[in-house]
């Protein structure tokens, strides 16, 4: 069974063709781990070049060690980072020497989840980590890092503090109607109640725009034949993923793209974003080789899950 304390040890899986591999350990206290796969223990924060060692003294790899001791570290605890040469094998090896010393491999997500826990990070940071990583756009990856950064939270705690300002002066009010309040004050709580309630909506539209940017939305071109489906996929994806032929009936499989376009805040800008694949979809089918002279028959679907 394991223990919330537990020495854990993890990789950082990369590409196979990917050159350096970075591998962490995290536990309460790592500096006999350290001094036994380093044969010593670095300076705090300071990277060195070492030798990773097995337990009969040979040598595993020979890369880069990084030693953050608690409290000052990712996870909060003692962190020792291992960066080392990209053979999936090697890191194997340096990963079973590490639970050789003691440690445990780690669960998915659970260095953050110790980080969690020893408070360095809140719970929507802690979230953003994984939409940083599992990002698959510019804006995506953008919006992730705002969040890890602390930017949504600290929006929360005003919105929390203004809150709390409010119910006093109400709390106030009802408890000691014979006393004197600020005049101001008194006059202007319906004014900070539709202010406060402003900025909540502001906030729950950047939430929803944030899960938008993660989950992306899924659209479908639908349509006769020929008249100009894959003309306008290769335009928006900027490349010849659909074959163009004066053929009926050349794209018989379904296609699909990942594809960074106009970002949606709201249904009227999905609305916009129909209407310009309109436009584009006549554009295309237009200039489409074999196109009909008729007025091209078309749809594009879509499907949007935002937080409830």
């Amino acid at each position: 069974m394991t223990q919330p304390d537990d020495p854990i040890a993890g990789n950082c899986h990369g590409s196979r063709t990917r050159r350096h591999r970075r591998g962490a350990v995290s536990g309460k206290d790592l500096a006999q781990l350290t001094r036994a796969l380093l044969g010593r223990l670095p300076a705090p924060r300071r990277a060195i070049r070492a030798a990773f060692v097995d337990a009969r003294g040979a040598a595993i790899d020979d890369g880069l060690a990084l030693y953050f001791p608690a409290p000052h570290s990712y996870t909060g605890e003692d962190v020792l980072e291992l960066q080392g040469h990209g053979g999936p094998v090697v890191m194997q090896m340096l990963l079973k020497r590490c639970l050789e010393l003691g440690a445990r491999l780690a669960e998915p997500g659970e260095f953050t989840r110790r980080a969690f826990l020893n408070d360095k990070l809140d719970l929507a940071q802690a979230e953003s980590v994984a939409d940083l990583i599992e990002a698959a756009t510019d804006s995506a990856a953008r919006c992730a890092l705002r969040s890890l950064r602390g930017e949504f939270s600290a929006a929360i705690e005003e919105l929390l503090r203004q809150l709390i300002e409010l119910r006093m002066l109400v709390e106030a009010t009802l408890d000691f109607p014979e006393e004197e309040l600020d005049p101001m004050d008194r006059a202007d709580a319906k004014g900070r109640h539709a202010r406060l309630l402003g900025a909540i909506e502001t906030a729950l539209a950047k939430s929803r725009q944030g899960s938008l940017l993660r989950t992306g939305l899924q659209v479908v071109l639908a349509g006769q034949p020929n008249v100009g489906k894959s003309s306008l996929l290769n335009r928006l994806a900027g490349e010849e993923l659909a074959i163009v032929t004066p053929i009926a009936g050349t794209t018989r499989d379904s296609v699909r793209q990942t594809i960074q376009t106009t970002v949606c805040r709201s249904a009227s800008s999905t609305r916009r974003v129909c209407a310009i694949l309109r436009t584009k979809l006549n554009a295309s089918a237009s200039h489409a080789p074999g196109a009909r002279s008729e007025r091209p028959t078309w749809c594009c679907c879509w499907s949007m899950r935002v937080p409830a």
